[in-house]
């Protein structure tokens, strides 16, 4: 059945009156019919209804704030298109502060309802590429919109406005962020603050980190990211930056203070390197202690001693990483007494606190000419480390233990030190059959000295 024309019209109304999305969509553009100024209208109505849903007592479903701000976003580039610019910023920043508040009140946020500020942001720098703003009152804009926001607004800020804020915007941007600046650089005592401030505050620091990566004041930007670095390789590449520009000593003060407020070994290793480059061994000393000291190791005390060397000061340092790993690495403390060829002590602190398989082989051999009593003692004991063990971790096979035991057996008291631990060892451990293949073919006479 055909309707008149005031019929559907009629239908076009109701429908309208119940739908709040209709209606608003009717009005825009019924308005851009007319002129500019009433498709406007038309939007600021629609803007102020959108602010109205932060009011409201309940939460809002993602759909019942997209379709809305949907509409905005579409009437508000519409607007721009037809050429209206008067308050144009004003509604998009009304709207992307309602939409923050708004979605800061969802409990389960969707991709959708993220993806919708940043299209905000970029019809909000259409809107300022289109009206001209004064750089100054853009800076004062654009900082006020970050520093009250619940959520991300304008993260492209103040990057992305860069031409048109030009050196004069940007000098006002960062008088706006001076006081962050004191706080966040220079350690200023920081005023308490309520929740609220708190949240203006951790703003104000993200754009300042932002307007570093802007500016072209190298000190600054250097004195930024040093506030900001948490991770040694963060300090590491801001040196990088000095380097590049041939300013070592500027890369070296940075690292410097960034390893006294929070030290690291890759920033001491770095230093110490530095400082040698430099020809300073003395000044390098401190690190490559700090390095020793968090980590006890055989490179880190080489590194040191030859550092130290350097500087005359080789034994002290020495004796004093000799007290360190007897102390807290006592595997290393048997290697350093055996570089010097202590022997009696590296035994001693062997037997005290225990070594690695390859220390007892080690000690067996060192031992073979002047003590071959002592000797044949460390290979059974070898033996012994290595049924206890794998096998396969053993410096030389049991078979090849025993024979250099044997061989050191040349008169009545060693050959009874070996007769007496071989005894021993058959007692305590089932060696296997091939073993005593093996020291049979090596001419040790197993069955005959065990009757």
């Amino acid at each position: 059945m055909a309707h008149s024309r005031d019929e559907l019209a009629e239908w076009i109304l109701g429908v309208a009156a119940a739908s709040t999305d209709f209606k608003q969509r009717l009005d825009f553009y019924v308005g851009t019919h007319r002129s500019p100024a009433d498709a406007a209208l038309a939007v600021r109505a629609a803007v102020d209804q959108f602010n109205d849903l932060t009011k409201l007592r309940r939460t809002l479903k993602p759909v019942e704030i997209v379709k809305p701000a949907l509409f905005l976003l579409e009437s508000i580039d519409a607007c721009l298109s037809f050429g209206f610019r008067d308050d144009v910023l004003d509604l998009i920043e009304t709207a992307m502060q309602s939409l923050d508040r708004l979605l800061w009140q969802v409990p389960v946020r969707t991709a959708r309802l993220d993806d919708l500020q940043k299209e905000f942001s970029v019809l909000h720098l259409r809107a300022a590429q289109l009206s001209n703003h004064e750089p100054i009152t853009l800076a004062q804009r654009i900082f006020t919109l970050r520093e009250t926001a619940l959520g991300p607004i304008a993260t492209g800020a103040p990057s992305s406005y860069t031409e048109l804020l030009g050196t004069t915007g940007l000098a006002h941007f960062r008088e706006l962020l001076e006081p962050t600046f004191q706080i966040v650089v220079n350690q200023a005592a920081p005023v308490p603050r309520q929740r609220r401030d708190m949240q203006h505050f951790m703003n104000r620091r993200k754009m300042l980190f932002d307007w570093a990566m802007l500016t072209e004041d190298l000190d600054e930007k250097v004195a930024v990211l040093i506030a900001f670095a948490r991770q040694p390789a963060e300090i590491l590449n801001i040196a990088g930056i000095f380097d590049a520009q041939q300013r070592p000593m500027d890369a070296l003060v940075a690292v410097r203070r960034a390893h006294e407020r929070n030290p690291s070994q890759e920033l001491a290793t770095d230093l110490a390197k530095r400082f040698e480059s430099q020809g300073e061994a003395s000044a390098s000393i401190p690190y490559r202690w700090y390095l020793f000291e968090q980590s006890p190791v055989i490179h880190h005390y080489d590194a040191l001693i030859a550092t130290a060397a350097q500087t005359n000061q080789a034994k002290a340092w020495s004796e004093r990483a000799m007290s360190l790993a007897q102390e807290r690495a006592p595997y290393l403390y048997i290697d350093l007494l055996l570089r010097e060829n202590r022997l009696e002590a590296a035994l001693g602190a062997a037997r005290a606190s225990g070594a690695p398989l390859n220390t007892w082989f080690q000690l067996a051999g060192l031992h073979a000419e002047s003590d071959p009593h002592t000797a044949i003692g460390l290979y059974f004991d070898c033996v012994h480390f290595a049924f206890k063990g794998r096998l396969d971790s053993s410096p030389a096979t049991p078979a090849a233990l025993l024979v250099s035991a044997w061989h050191l057996a040349s008169d009545a008291t060693t050959f009874q030190a070996f007769n007496g631990r071989l005894r021993a060892l058959f007692a305590k451990e089932q060696v296997p059959k091939y073993i005593i293949g093996q020291l049979e073919a090596e001419g040790i006479p197993i069955e005959r000295l065990l009757r």
